[in-house]
């Protein structure tokens, strides 16, 4: 793990010295953008850490730079929040966006993109209120075929991108209706300058945080650090992560060890052999339904029991023909 990423994990003294050993091998005025978004995570420390530092000057001026940045950005989501409001769809802030607001000052998550989530069933209206506010796509909205194929849309408009998502992590298409809707369920509010915005639940947050795809992006570790796990349900988080993201369970148990972050022994799932093969088909019964367009039920579970044995005593009867 990169030192200055410990010292962000890590509790003090051990967190100056991975900072000390970062710094002394680094010229800050070629580091790369994503070791430049680490520094207004640092801030609590800064005072200490930089006393001595010939280059605080600049370090305090990419903090500077990612706090007014992060202004602009959170004034521009309230304006969203109020023109898809208006055009009769609630959006749930998301990513970046709400793991900033989750973050305790006087630490600053920067914001690089703009993350909203709506029902599928409103994507349109929310997309054609953006068009008409001005906002580009980068490109078209899926056919009715493709929803659970796809997850989001992007748009832009001068520097900024929005990503207007219909669900949050990717997942196979057969789960895509109950991960979204498992994400929308117990949405909270979060206020931010005296303005109320909706985002997820602090579980379904965290399993985002764990599971997102990020494009140059902070590093999942330092979002857990910095949302914390304050408030969790944890049986709640791990339904949601076994039934939608499992490698979130194994993300968590890797920083364990950082005492700074709590989080508590996370019970294994290890199922005897019986189960493991009931999940397996069912797993399987479950595409089959899907791309068949057929409903979940037992009886219709029986009946693809039924020719898969019936496929497998086939293929386990031997040829009499002879070889040529």
């Amino acid at each position: 793990m990169d030192r200055l990423l410990e010292a962000l994990l890590l509790p003090e003294p051990e967190a100056r010295q991975a900072w000390a050993e970062w710094r002394a091998t680094q010229d800050i005025g070629t580091l790369p953008y994503t070791s430049q978004q680490l520094f207004p995570t640092l801030i609590p420390a800064f005072p200490e850490w930089l006393e001595d530092d010939p280059a605080a000057a600049i370090l305090k001026g990419v903090v500077r730079q990612a706090w007014s940045q992060n202004q602009l950005r959170l004034r521009k989501a309230v304006e969203l929040d109020a023109l898809l409001t208006q055009a009769q769809v609630q959006p749930v802030i998301a990513g970046p966006l709400a793991w900033a607001l989750r973050t305790k000052p006087p630490a600053i998550r920067v914001i690089p993109h703009l993350t909203l989530l709506v029902p599928r069933g409103d994507v349109r209206k929310a997309a054609d209120a953006l068009v008409h506010a001005g906002w580009e796509p980068d490109w078209d909205l899926p056919s009715d075929q493709a929803w659970d194929w796809g997850d989001h849309v992007s748009f832009r408009q001068e520097n900024l991108q929005v990503n207007l998502h219909w669900r949050l992590i990717a997942v196979p298409p057969e789960d895509a209706l109950e991960c979204e809707r498992a994400f929308l369920a117990g949405t909270v509010r979060i206020e931010w300058n005296q303005h109320a915005l909706w985002t997820t639940s602090v579980e379904a947050t965290l399993l985002h945080i764990l599971c997102a795809q990020r494009d140059g992006d902070l590093p999942w570790q330092a979002d857990v650090a910095l949302a914390g796990t304050a408030g969790i349900h944890w049986m709640t988080f791990l339904e949601l992560a076994r039934r939608f993201g499992p490698l979130a369970i194994e993300r968590l148990r890797e920083l364990q060890p950082f005492s700074r972050l709590a989080i508590p022994p996370l019970p294994s799932d290890d199922p005897g052999p019986l189960r493991r093969t009931f999940r397996y088909v069912w797993k399987r019964y479950r595409a089959h339904s899907y791309y068949r367009k057929e409903a979940l039920c037992w009886s219709g579970f029986a009946e693809f029991l039924a020719v898969a044995f019936a496929r497998k005593c086939v293929h386990a009867v031997p040829s009499r023909f002879p070889r040529k």
